[in-house]
């Protein structure tokens, strides 16, 4: 079977990244943008919604542009010992890029580039679908002080057909966890499921007919919030790195 050659691009400046910072300031400055992480921010939205946010918009302008020379499929990106960025993508796709200028957003899928990432906390959602009491016309947004979860909000469900009225409603929770603490029972979803039972039976929410709201953990997203990079003395003078 014959080996195909890799891909090669010459570009005066890289961006190297995924969330909006990275989005933006290549937009912004006109640069070719490699998105190195299949994240993206969180955005809830019921199904018959457009997605409006700014790195759906920059990504789609980039796009137009032809500023995204490489799909968004990244497996592994790194420095060659030609001092060229190479990347591999989920389908073994090889490409080289040239380039004088590599600004760093985020280092997620990178082998060795003369940094590292220190996350110090992490900005945590969870989704609780209310399967029994699920029926609350009006919007609901509580706010926590002295707690890891910070605001507890009622959104329209995805999980009913035809809820154009926003009526039906799940639960969405916005948590701050440090790095440390990401991975502790203590805040954990289900922590998070036993403050919300308490903080609803305080507040007396409930269903029509008196009884407590029943929830159930759909799923959990944790992004990267407060971070660093951590330089080696040998990191390549073509690069910047961008908290």
């Amino acid at each position: 079977m014959m080996k195909l050659p890799p891909l090669e691009y010459t570009f005066d400046n890289i961006v190297l990244g995924w969330r909006e910072e990275a989005v933006s300031f290549a937009r912004e400055h006109g640069y070719h943008l490699i998105v190195n992480s299949e994240q993206r921010p969180f955005h809830h939205f019921v199904g018959y919604q457009d997605i409006k946010s700014k790195w759906y918009e920059g990504i789609f302008d980039l796009g137009m542009r032809s500023l995204l020379p490489i799909p968004f499929d990244v497996q592994t990106i790194g420095l060659n010992e030609e001092g060229r960025l190479k990347v591999v993508t989920e389908g073994n796709t090889k490409v080289l890029v040239n380039f004088n200028k590599l600004h760093i957003f985020d280092l997620d899928n990178c082998g060795y580039m003369g940094a590292q990432e220190v996350v110090s906390d992490y900005l945590v959602y969870d989704m609780f679908d209310i399967t029994a009491g699920s029926r609350r016309p009006e919007p609901l947004t509580i706010q926590l002080v002295d707690s890891f979860v910070k605001q507890i909000t009622f959104v329209p469900s995805n999980r009913v057909d035809r809820n154009t009225s926003g009526e039906f409603k799940d639960i969405l929770t916005r948590s701050m966890i440090n790095a440390t603490d990401i991975k502790s029972f203590d805040f954990s979803a289900t922590v998070v499921r036993i403050l919300l039972e308490r903080k609803f039976k305080e507040a007396h929410i409930k269903q029509p007919n008196g009884r407590n709201l029943i929830i159930e953990h759909s799923f959990r997203r944790a992004i990267k919030n407060k971070f660093s990079f951590k330089t080696e003395d040998d990191i390549d003078e073509r690069i910047t790195l961008h908290e």
